[in-house]
Protein backbone atom coordinates (compact mmCIF):
# COMPACT_ATOMS: atom_id res chain seq x y z
CA UNK A 1 0.00 0.00 0.00
CA UNK A 2 2.46 2.54 0.65
CA UNK A 3 4.47 1.93 -2.34
CA UNK A 4 1.45 2.25 -4.44
CA UNK A 5 0.24 5.32 -2.70
CA UNK A 6 3.83 6.87 -3.36
CA UNK A 7 3.47 6.59 -7.02
CA UNK A 8 0.33 7.60 -7.04
CA UNK A 9 0.72 10.81 -5.48
CA UNK A 10 4.29 11.30 -8.20
CA UNK A 11 1.67 10.42 -10.88
CA UNK A 12 -0.74 12.70 -9.57
CA UNK A 13 1.59 15.71 -9.25
CA UNK A 14 3.27 15.43 -12.58
CA UNK A 15 -0.35 15.30 -14.45
CA UNK A 16 -1.05 18.27 -12.36
CA UNK A 17 0.78 20.42 -14.52
CA UNK A 18 -1.24 20.45 -17.53
CA UNK A 19 -4.39 20.51 -16.07
CA UNK A 20 -7.53 20.52 -18.60
CA UNK A 21 -7.90 23.15 -21.27
CA UNK A 22 -10.32 25.69 -20.21
CA UNK A 23 -13.83 24.83 -21.85
CA UNK A 24 -13.33 21.07 -21.94
CA UNK A 25 -14.79 19.14 -19.17
CA UNK A 26 -17.51 19.71 -17.17
CA UNK A 27 -19.32 23.33 -16.83
CA UNK A 28 -16.60 26.01 -15.98
CA UNK A 29 -13.55 24.52 -14.55
CA UNK A 30 -15.09 21.20 -12.98
CA UNK A 31 -13.18 18.13 -14.26
CA UNK A 32 -15.42 14.91 -14.49
CA UNK A 33 -12.74 12.93 -16.15
CA UNK A 34 -11.90 10.99 -12.85
CA UNK A 35 -12.43 7.26 -14.35
CA UNK A 36 -11.67 6.26 -18.57
CA UNK A 37 -14.79 3.44 -17.18
CA UNK A 38 -17.17 5.95 -16.70
CA UNK A 39 -16.32 7.97 -19.05
CA UNK A 40 -17.25 5.51 -21.81
CA UNK A 41 -21.26 5.73 -20.87
CA UNK A 42 -20.74 10.07 -20.94
CA UNK A 43 -20.16 9.39 -16.65
CA UNK A 44 -24.00 8.20 -16.74
CA UNK A 45 -24.01 5.79 -13.47
CA UNK A 46 -21.49 7.16 -11.77
CA UNK A 47 -22.73 6.86 -8.10
CA UNK A 48 -24.54 3.33 -9.06
CA UNK A 49 -22.74 1.31 -10.89
CA UNK A 50 -19.89 0.81 -7.88
CA UNK A 51 -17.66 -1.92 -9.64
CA UNK A 52 -14.31 -0.48 -9.63
CA UNK A 53 -12.15 1.47 -7.12
CA UNK A 54 -13.06 4.68 -9.08
CA UNK A 55 -16.23 4.46 -6.61
CA UNK A 56 -13.92 6.34 -4.52
CA UNK A 57 -14.98 9.54 -6.10
CA UNK A 58 -18.22 9.21 -7.44
CA UNK A 59 -19.87 7.06 -4.33
CA UNK A 60 -18.02 5.80 -1.46
CA UNK A 61 -21.34 3.91 0.07
CA UNK A 62 -20.72 2.13 -3.31
CA UNK A 63 -17.09 0.30 -1.54
CA UNK A 64 -19.66 -1.79 -0.02
CA UNK A 65 -20.54 -3.87 -3.43
CA UNK A 66 -16.78 -4.65 -4.44
CA UNK A 67 -14.97 -7.92 -3.45
CA UNK A 68 -11.68 -7.40 -1.95
CA UNK A 69 -8.96 -4.88 -2.60
CA UNK A 70 -8.64 -2.81 -5.51
CA UNK A 71 -6.70 -0.53 -7.22
CA UNK A 72 -7.72 1.65 -10.12
CA UNK A 73 -5.39 3.83 -11.96
CA UNK A 74 -5.74 6.16 -14.88
CA UNK A 75 -4.85 8.94 -17.11
CA UNK A 76 -6.97 11.36 -19.35
CA UNK A 77 -5.43 13.21 -22.70
CA UNK A 78 -7.75 15.75 -23.46
CA UNK A 79 -7.37 17.62 -27.12
CA UNK A 80 -9.23 21.05 -27.54
CA UNK A 81 -8.73 23.66 -30.03
CA UNK A 82 -10.39 27.02 -28.90
CA UNK A 83 -10.51 29.50 -31.68
CA UNK A 84 -11.46 33.14 -31.42
CA UNK A 85 -12.86 35.64 -33.92
CA UNK A 86 -12.89 39.17 -33.93
CA UNK A 87 -16.29 40.95 -34.52
CA UNK A 88 -15.84 44.75 -33.73
CA UNK A 89 -13.67 45.17 -31.36
CA UNK A 90 -12.47 48.46 -30.04
CA UNK A 91 -9.80 50.41 -28.29
CA UNK A 92 -10.82 52.65 -25.15
CA UNK A 93 -10.32 55.95 -27.57
CA UNK A 94 -12.91 54.28 -29.95
CA UNK A 95 -10.65 53.31 -32.65
CA UNK A 96 -10.16 49.57 -33.54
CA UNK A 97 -8.31 47.02 -31.30
CA UNK A 98 -5.26 45.57 -33.12
CA UNK A 99 -4.34 42.28 -32.85
CA UNK A 100 -3.99 39.12 -34.16
CA UNK A 101 -7.25 35.82 -33.62
CA UNK A 102 -6.21 34.11 -30.92
CA UNK A 103 -6.44 30.35 -30.19
CA UNK A 104 -5.60 28.17 -26.78
CA UNK A 105 -4.60 24.32 -27.75
CA UNK A 106 -2.82 23.49 -24.65
CA UNK A 107 -3.37 19.72 -24.40
CA UNK A 108 -4.38 19.04 -20.82
CA UNK A 109 -3.51 15.35 -19.18
CA UNK A 110 -5.30 14.17 -16.06
CA UNK A 111 -4.53 11.41 -13.47
CA UNK A 112 -6.58 9.68 -11.10
CA UNK A 113 -5.85 7.13 -8.55
CA UNK A 114 -7.92 4.90 -6.17
CA UNK A 115 -7.51 1.94 -3.55
CA UNK A 116 -9.69 0.07 -1.90
CA UNK A 117 -10.10 -2.35 1.04
CA UNK A 118 -12.70 -4.06 3.61
CA UNK A 119 -11.58 -3.35 7.00
CA UNK A 120 -14.26 -6.09 9.03
CA UNK A 121 -17.16 -7.48 8.14
CA UNK A 122 -19.08 -4.30 6.76
CA UNK A 123 -16.53 -1.61 6.47
CA UNK A 124 -14.46 -0.50 3.56
CA UNK A 125 -12.11 1.86 3.34
CA UNK A 126 -10.87 3.69 0.43
CA UNK A 127 -8.82 6.49 -0.99
CA UNK A 128 -8.69 8.70 -3.92
CA UNK A 129 -6.17 11.49 -5.44
CA UNK A 130 -7.27 13.25 -8.42
CA UNK A 131 -7.41 16.52 -10.09
CA UNK A 132 -11.77 17.90 -9.42
CA UNK A 133 -11.00 21.39 -10.95
CA UNK A 134 -8.70 22.63 -13.13
CA UNK A 135 -7.78 24.38 -16.58
CA UNK A 136 -5.04 25.26 -18.81
CA UNK A 137 -5.06 28.50 -21.56
CA UNK A 138 -2.24 30.03 -23.02
CA UNK A 139 -3.17 32.78 -25.60
CA UNK A 140 -0.08 34.95 -27.81
CA UNK A 141 0.62 37.86 -25.88
CA UNK A 142 0.02 40.14 -29.14
CA UNK A 143 -3.67 38.55 -29.63
CA UNK A 144 -6.76 41.14 -29.65
CA UNK A 145 -7.37 39.63 -26.19
CA UNK A 146 -4.39 40.22 -24.46
CA UNK A 147 -5.57 42.65 -21.67
CA UNK A 148 -8.52 40.63 -20.79
CA UNK A 149 -6.04 37.12 -20.95
CA UNK A 150 -2.77 35.89 -22.16
CA UNK A 151 -2.09 32.61 -19.73
CA UNK A 152 -4.35 30.96 -17.04
CA UNK A 153 -3.85 28.22 -14.99
CA UNK A 154 -5.62 26.73 -12.21
CA UNK A 155 -5.05 22.85 -10.79
CA UNK A 156 -6.83 21.85 -7.53
CA UNK A 157 -5.20 18.28 -5.99
CA UNK A 158 -7.27 16.53 -3.82
CA UNK A 159 -6.52 13.61 -1.23
CA UNK A 160 -9.65 12.19 -0.21
CA UNK A 161 -9.97 9.46 2.03
CA UNK A 162 -13.34 7.46 2.68
CA UNK A 163 -15.18 5.37 5.22
CA UNK A 164 -18.12 2.86 3.45
CA UNK A 165 -20.23 0.59 6.33
CA UNK A 166 -23.09 -1.65 4.52
CA UNK A 167 -26.11 -1.54 6.61
CA UNK A 168 -27.75 -4.87 4.36
CA UNK A 169 -26.84 -6.69 2.16
CA UNK A 170 -29.05 -3.60 -0.15
CA UNK A 171 -27.80 -0.38 1.89
CA UNK A 172 -24.69 1.14 2.63
CA UNK A 173 -23.71 4.67 2.98
CA UNK A 174 -20.44 6.29 3.17
CA UNK A 175 -18.22 8.91 4.13
CA UNK A 176 -15.49 10.90 3.16
CA UNK A 177 -12.69 13.94 3.71
CA UNK A 178 -10.71 16.00 1.06
CA UNK A 179 -7.65 17.57 1.28
CA UNK A 180 -7.54 19.87 -1.41
CA UNK A 181 -4.94 22.46 -2.21
CA UNK A 182 -5.54 25.19 -5.12
CA UNK A 183 -2.80 26.61 -6.99
CA UNK A 184 -3.38 29.58 -9.42
CA UNK A 185 -1.68 31.64 -12.13
CA UNK A 186 -2.87 34.40 -14.38
CA UNK A 187 -0.91 36.66 -17.18
CA UNK A 188 -2.53 39.47 -18.90
CA UNK A 189 -0.75 42.58 -20.61
CA UNK A 190 -1.25 45.78 -19.60
CA UNK A 191 -2.68 48.54 -21.59
CA UNK A 192 0.25 51.54 -21.04
CA UNK A 193 -1.79 54.17 -22.19
CA UNK A 194 -5.27 53.77 -20.73
CA UNK A 195 -3.04 53.11 -17.31
CA UNK A 196 -1.19 56.29 -17.86
CA UNK A 197 -4.80 58.49 -18.51
CA UNK A 198 -5.99 56.66 -15.58
CA UNK A 199 -3.68 57.63 -13.31
CA UNK A 200 -4.05 60.92 -13.99
CA UNK A 201 -1.58 61.97 -17.11
CA UNK A 202 -2.09 64.31 -19.55
CA UNK A 203 -3.37 62.83 -22.85
CA UNK A 204 -0.49 64.73 -24.89
CA UNK A 205 2.26 62.96 -22.38
CA UNK A 206 0.68 59.89 -22.67
CA UNK A 207 0.66 59.74 -26.69
CA UNK A 208 3.74 61.28 -26.57
CA UNK A 209 4.93 58.29 -24.84
CA UNK A 210 2.57 55.14 -25.55
CA UNK A 211 1.36 56.10 -28.72
CA UNK A 212 -2.42 55.63 -28.38
CA UNK A 213 -4.94 53.06 -26.47
CA UNK A 214 -4.09 49.37 -27.60
CA UNK A 215 -0.90 49.81 -28.49
CA UNK A 216 1.00 46.44 -28.48
CA UNK A 217 4.43 48.35 -28.65
CA UNK A 218 3.89 50.08 -24.89
CA UNK A 219 2.25 47.02 -23.28
CA UNK A 220 3.29 45.90 -20.16
CA UNK A 221 2.53 42.74 -18.65
CA UNK A 222 1.08 41.56 -15.05
CA UNK A 223 1.14 37.86 -13.12
CA UNK A 224 -0.48 36.72 -10.47
CA UNK A 225 0.18 33.78 -8.43
CA UNK A 226 -1.83 32.03 -5.34
CA UNK A 227 -2.33 29.04 -3.32
CA UNK A 228 -4.61 28.08 -0.35
CA UNK A 229 -5.37 24.41 0.90
CA UNK A 230 -8.77 23.05 2.55
CA UNK A 231 -10.58 20.08 3.78
CA UNK A 232 -14.32 19.28 2.55
CA UNK A 233 -16.45 16.25 3.21
CA UNK A 234 -18.83 13.97 0.97
CA UNK A 235 -21.89 12.33 2.31
CA UNK A 236 -23.44 9.54 0.05
CA UNK A 237 -25.76 6.39 -0.04
CA UNK A 238 -25.78 3.32 -2.55
CA UNK A 239 -29.13 1.44 -2.67
CA UNK A 240 -29.84 -1.66 -4.46
CA UNK A 241 -33.74 -2.00 -4.04
CA UNK A 242 -33.78 -4.84 -6.87
CA UNK A 243 -31.33 -7.42 -7.39
CA UNK A 244 -31.05 -6.14 -11.31
CA UNK A 245 -31.37 -2.24 -9.89
CA UNK A 246 -28.62 0.39 -8.15
CA UNK A 247 -29.10 3.99 -7.13
CA UNK A 248 -26.71 5.99 -5.84
CA UNK A 249 -26.60 9.39 -4.61
CA UNK A 250 -23.64 11.98 -3.55
CA UNK A 251 -23.10 15.03 -1.81
CA UNK A 252 -19.93 16.53 -2.12
CA UNK A 253 -18.82 20.05 -0.37
CA UNK A 254 -17.37 23.00 -2.21
CA UNK A 255 -14.11 24.20 -0.80
CA UNK A 256 -13.48 27.94 0.62
CA UNK A 257 -10.47 29.12 -0.18
CA UNK A 258 -8.44 32.59 0.22
CA UNK A 259 -5.83 32.10 -2.06
CA UNK A 260 -2.75 34.05 -1.29
CA UNK A 261 0.48 35.10 -3.22
CA UNK A 262 2.22 37.86 -5.45
CA UNK A 263 0.83 40.37 -8.14
CA UNK A 264 4.12 41.30 -10.28
CA UNK A 265 4.28 43.84 -13.24
CA UNK A 266 6.49 43.94 -15.89
CA UNK A 267 6.39 47.62 -17.51
CA UNK A 268 7.68 48.32 -20.67
CA UNK A 269 10.14 51.05 -21.39
CA UNK A 270 7.95 53.30 -22.38
CA UNK A 271 5.76 52.72 -18.99
CA UNK A 272 9.16 52.76 -17.19
CA UNK A 273 9.80 55.88 -18.50
CA UNK A 274 6.36 57.18 -17.40
CA UNK A 275 5.51 58.23 -13.69
CA UNK A 276 1.76 57.58 -14.05
CA UNK A 277 1.82 54.21 -15.37
CA UNK A 278 4.89 53.13 -13.95
CA UNK A 279 4.10 54.44 -10.31
CA UNK A 280 0.47 52.67 -10.71
CA UNK A 281 1.87 49.58 -11.22
CA UNK A 282 4.39 49.32 -8.12
CA UNK A 283 1.58 50.81 -6.10
CA UNK A 284 -0.71 47.30 -7.48
CA UNK A 285 2.16 45.07 -6.91
CA UNK A 286 2.67 43.04 -3.98
CA UNK A 287 1.18 40.35 -1.94
CA UNK A 288 -2.66 39.70 -2.97
CA UNK A 289 -5.19 37.55 -2.15
CA UNK A 290 -8.89 36.59 -3.49
CA UNK A 291 -11.51 34.65 -2.06
CA UNK A 292 -13.28 31.34 -4.14
CA UNK A 293 -16.38 29.24 -3.02
CA UNK A 294 -16.33 26.19 -4.85
CA UNK A 295 -19.89 24.97 -5.06
CA UNK A 296 -21.62 22.03 -3.56
CA UNK A 297 -22.68 19.50 -5.68
CA UNK A 298 -25.14 16.50 -5.78
CA UNK A 299 -25.32 13.29 -8.09
CA UNK A 300 -28.01 11.13 -8.29
CA UNK A 301 -27.49 7.98 -10.52
CA UNK A 302 -29.15 4.47 -11.08
CA UNK A 303 -28.07 1.46 -13.27
CA UNK A 304 -30.64 -1.23 -14.23
CA UNK A 305 -30.21 -4.79 -15.64
CA UNK A 306 -31.90 -4.93 -18.45
CA UNK A 307 -30.92 -8.71 -19.76
CA UNK A 308 -28.25 -10.70 -18.75
CA UNK A 309 -26.16 -8.94 -21.39
CA UNK A 310 -27.50 -5.16 -21.22
CA UNK A 311 -27.09 -2.64 -18.46
CA UNK A 312 -28.48 0.87 -18.61
CA UNK A 313 -27.50 3.80 -16.71
CA UNK A 314 -28.56 7.36 -15.68
CA UNK A 315 -27.50 10.00 -13.90
CA UNK A 316 -29.02 13.62 -12.70
CA UNK A 317 -26.07 16.06 -11.37
CA UNK A 318 -26.71 19.73 -9.75
CA UNK A 319 -24.05 21.97 -9.07
CA UNK A 320 -23.97 25.04 -6.82
CA UNK A 321 -22.19 27.31 -9.35
CA UNK A 322 -23.91 30.41 -7.94
CA UNK A 323 -21.34 30.62 -5.26
CA UNK A 324 -19.17 32.08 -7.56
CA UNK A 325 -19.99 35.73 -8.58
CA UNK A 326 -16.59 37.15 -8.92
CA UNK A 327 -13.07 36.86 -8.03
CA UNK A 328 -11.82 40.19 -6.64
CA UNK A 329 -8.09 40.11 -6.56
CA UNK A 330 -6.79 42.46 -3.61
CA UNK A 331 -3.62 44.14 -2.97
CA UNK A 332 -3.24 43.20 0.94
CA UNK A 333 -0.57 46.13 1.91
CA UNK A 334 -2.87 48.82 0.75
CA UNK A 335 -6.68 47.00 -0.19
CA UNK A 336 -7.00 48.18 -3.85
CA UNK A 337 -8.38 45.78 -6.38
CA UNK A 338 -5.30 44.69 -8.93
CA UNK A 339 -7.95 42.73 -10.68
CA UNK A 340 -11.59 41.62 -10.65
CA UNK A 341 -13.09 38.59 -12.72
CA UNK A 342 -16.98 38.66 -12.75
CA UNK A 343 -18.60 35.54 -13.85
CA UNK A 344 -22.20 36.45 -12.17
CA UNK A 345 -22.62 32.36 -12.38
CA UNK A 346 -25.83 30.44 -12.18
CA UNK A 347 -26.45 26.57 -10.99
CA UNK A 348 -26.55 23.81 -13.66
CA UNK A 349 -27.70 20.76 -14.29
CA UNK A 350 -26.21 17.59 -16.14
CA UNK A 351 -28.55 14.78 -17.55
CA UNK A 352 -26.60 11.58 -18.79
CA UNK A 353 -27.59 8.70 -20.14
CA UNK A 354 -25.84 5.64 -21.01
CA UNK A 355 -25.51 1.52 -21.99
CA UNK A 356 -23.10 -0.85 -20.81
CA UNK A 357 -23.02 -4.40 -23.17
CA UNK A 358 -21.50 -7.32 -22.27
CA UNK A 359 -21.03 -10.24 -24.76
CA UNK A 360 -18.57 -12.17 -22.61
CA UNK A 361 -16.95 -12.71 -19.77
CA UNK A 362 -14.05 -11.22 -21.08
CA UNK A 363 -15.21 -7.88 -23.07
CA UNK A 364 -17.94 -5.30 -21.99
CA UNK A 365 -18.74 -2.52 -24.11
CA UNK A 366 -19.55 1.01 -23.25
CA UNK A 367 -22.21 3.87 -24.45
CA UNK A 368 -23.50 7.29 -23.43
CA UNK A 369 -24.71 10.91 -23.97
CA UNK A 370 -24.95 13.92 -21.99
CA UNK A 371 -26.08 17.13 -21.86
CA UNK A 372 -24.35 19.87 -20.13
CA UNK A 373 -25.09 23.00 -19.16
CA UNK A 374 -22.67 26.36 -18.86
CA UNK A 375 -22.77 28.24 -15.89
CA UNK A 376 -22.53 31.41 -17.80
CA UNK A 377 -23.48 32.27 -21.40
CA UNK A 378 -23.78 36.11 -21.59
CA UNK A 379 -21.39 37.67 -23.70
CA UNK A 380 -20.50 40.38 -21.18
CA UNK A 381 -19.08 37.78 -18.45
CA UNK A 382 -17.70 35.43 -20.87
CA UNK A 383 -14.22 35.71 -20.14
CA UNK A 384 -11.57 34.29 -21.84
CA UNK A 385 -10.31 32.76 -19.18
CA UNK A 386 -13.35 30.43 -19.21
CA UNK A 387 -15.36 30.62 -22.36
CA UNK A 388 -18.13 28.10 -21.27
CA UNK A 389 -21.03 27.08 -23.23
CA UNK A 390 -23.06 24.38 -23.24
CA UNK A 391 -22.22 21.15 -24.65
CA UNK A 392 -23.28 17.64 -25.20
CA UNK A 393 -21.50 14.79 -24.92
CA UNK A 394 -21.21 11.30 -26.99
CA UNK A 395 -19.21 8.61 -25.54
CA UNK A 396 -18.00 5.14 -26.41
CA UNK A 397 -15.21 2.72 -24.74
CA UNK A 398 -14.46 -0.84 -23.28
CA UNK A 399 -13.46 -2.89 -20.57
CA UNK A 400 -10.97 -5.80 -21.28
CA UNK A 401 -10.66 -8.73 -18.62
CA UNK A 402 -7.27 -10.40 -18.69
CA UNK A 403 -8.25 -12.41 -15.60
CA UNK A 404 -10.71 -12.15 -12.84
CA UNK A 405 -8.45 -10.17 -11.11
CA UNK A 406 -6.86 -7.32 -13.92
CA UNK A 407 -8.51 -5.71 -16.50
CA UNK A 408 -7.89 -2.50 -19.10
CA UNK A 409 -10.76 0.68 -19.93
CA UNK A 410 -10.73 2.22 -22.64
CA UNK A 411 -12.85 5.25 -23.28
CA UNK A 412 -12.85 8.21 -25.21
CA UNK A 413 -15.91 11.05 -25.99
CA UNK A 414 -16.48 14.02 -28.43
CA UNK A 415 -17.82 17.09 -27.53
CA UNK A 416 -20.05 19.12 -29.43
CA UNK A 417 -19.68 22.93 -27.71
CA UNK A 418 -22.09 25.58 -29.01
CA UNK A 419 -20.27 28.57 -30.24
CA UNK A 420 -19.61 30.96 -27.58
CA UNK A 421 -20.05 35.07 -27.76
CA UNK A 422 -18.29 37.50 -25.79
CA UNK A 423 -18.42 41.35 -25.47
CA UNK A 424 -16.49 42.61 -22.37
CA UNK A 425 -14.36 45.25 -21.76
CA UNK A 426 -11.32 45.30 -19.47
CA UNK A 427 -8.90 48.49 -18.88
CA UNK A 428 -10.98 50.22 -21.31
CA UNK A 429 -10.95 48.08 -24.21
CA UNK A 430 -13.52 46.17 -25.57
CA UNK A 431 -13.45 42.56 -26.65
CA UNK A 432 -16.28 41.62 -28.70
CA UNK A 433 -16.14 38.50 -31.04
CA UNK A 434 -16.82 34.36 -30.72
CA UNK A 435 -15.18 31.52 -29.50
CA UNK A 436 -15.55 28.22 -31.49
CA UNK A 437 -14.01 25.08 -29.72
CA UNK A 438 -13.51 20.98 -30.93
CA UNK A 439 -13.18 18.71 -28.44
CA UNK A 440 -11.36 14.55 -28.07
CA UNK A 441 -10.89 12.74 -24.95
CA UNK A 442 -9.25 10.06 -24.46
CA UNK A 443 -8.70 8.07 -21.19
CA UNK A 444 -7.12 4.83 -20.02
CA UNK A 445 -7.52 2.96 -16.66
CA UNK A 446 -5.77 -0.15 -15.41
CA UNK A 447 -7.82 -2.25 -12.60
CA UNK A 448 -6.20 -4.73 -10.37
CA UNK A 449 -8.04 -6.90 -7.60
CA UNK A 450 -5.76 -8.86 -4.86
Amino acid sequence: MTTSFKSAAVFIAVGAAGLAPTAINAASFQILEQSPARLGTAFAGTASVADDASTVFFNPAGMARLDGRQISAAGHLILVESKFTNIGSTSATGGPLLGEDGKTDKPGFVPNFYYVQPLAERWWFGIGINAPYGLASDYDSDWIGRYHATESELSVISVNPTLAYSVNDQFSVGFGLSYQRAETTLRNQVDSFNTCIAAGGSGANCTGLHGSSGNRASDSSAKVEGNDRDVIVDLSIHWQPLAQTRIGLIWRQGAEFTLEGDANFTPSSSCAADPFCSGTLQTLGGNVEADVELPDTITLSASHQLSERWQLHGDVAWTEWSTIQEVNVVNTGNGLSVTTLDLNYDDTMRYAAGASFTPDKTWTWRFGVAVDEAPQTDRQYVSPRIPDADRVWISTGFNYAFSRDASVDVGYAHLFIDDTRIDSVQQGNQLAGQFKASVDIFGVQGNWRF
